[in-house]
């Protein structure tokens, strides 16, 4: 019988085990969100080992909004690399639905993860109950996760659209900082500038006093503990200390 080998019949035999490599995405939409990658990263790490995967390559966008994929270098990187063939990867982790993205159009989302499966790469979500194998039950919980998702998006941008229409309507500012410093109410005066003693700039300067007061005037009608607010540019004006009140 030469060089063969005989196996008994029902002898079980060791199969090789080819460790299987994956890519982990993980991101965060605000940076007060400190410990959201790091959380994202035990998770996956825990499934990793848990399903015998080996994770290669990192991928993160830190401060991203999922909204869109545009301002996501992290997801448009693993993309490309995915479709081009130079990924040396064949599992995608990703925490949950909502960190591949919280895509308005839910058809979206599953594009891009179409893209990978296209490409021989399969996306799997760590922290949701169901299995992202393809089957009928998957593909429902799935749909309804990138759903609720989007959900979520536009209701927060309804709720933070509403409080900055209360807080303004009370009279404060809202958003980010202004190129103008605040000073509570006071009288203000022109004072001279130097080497503007010509009778255009007298006049001038007499225009934006009058102006001034009016601003002013309004101001004390309508909120007496509002708060004025002074360009910076406005050099021409001094503050001068309001006159006494005289006791009656």
């Amino acid at each position: 019988m030469g060089n063969w080998l005989i196996v008994p019949k029902g002898t079980s035999l060791a199969r090789r085990t080819r460790t299987r490599r994956a890519a982990q995405y993980v991101r965060m939409s605000r940076e007060l969100q400190r410990y959201s990658i790091k959380n994202q990263l035990a998770a996956i790490a825990a499934y990793a080992e848990a399903n015998t995967l080996t994770i290669v390559r990192t991928y993160a966008d830190e401060g991203r909004s999922g909204l869109r994929i545009k301002g996501r270098p992290g997801l448009i990187e693993l993309i490309d690399d995915v479709q081009s063939g130079q990924a040396d990867f064949d599992h995608i982790l990703v925490y949950d639905v909502s960190r591949w993205g919280r895509f308005q159009d839910v058809d979206e989302s599953a594009y891009y993860e179409f893209l990978c499966k296209r490409s021989g790469v399969q996306v799997e979500y760590c922290a949701e109950l169901f299995k992202n194998d393809g089957t009928f039950v998957s593909g429902i919980a799935k749909s309804l996760k990138r759903g609720m998702a989007a959900e979520w998006s536009r209701e927060l941008s309804v709720k933070v659209h509403a409080g900055h229409c209360r807080v303004a309507s009370l009279g404060y500012r809202v958003g980010a900082p202004v190129g103008f410093r605040t000073t509570r109410h006071q009288s203000f005066a022109m004072a001279p500038r130097a080497g503007s003693s010509s009778p255009r700039a007298g006049a001038c300067r007499r225009r934006r006093r009058r102006s001034w007061t009016r601003q002013r005037s309004a101001l004390r009608n309508c909120r007496p503990r509002a708060k004025l607010w002074i360009s910076r540019s406005c050099s021409g004006w001094s503050r001068i200390p309001e006159p006494p009140t005289s006791a009656t």
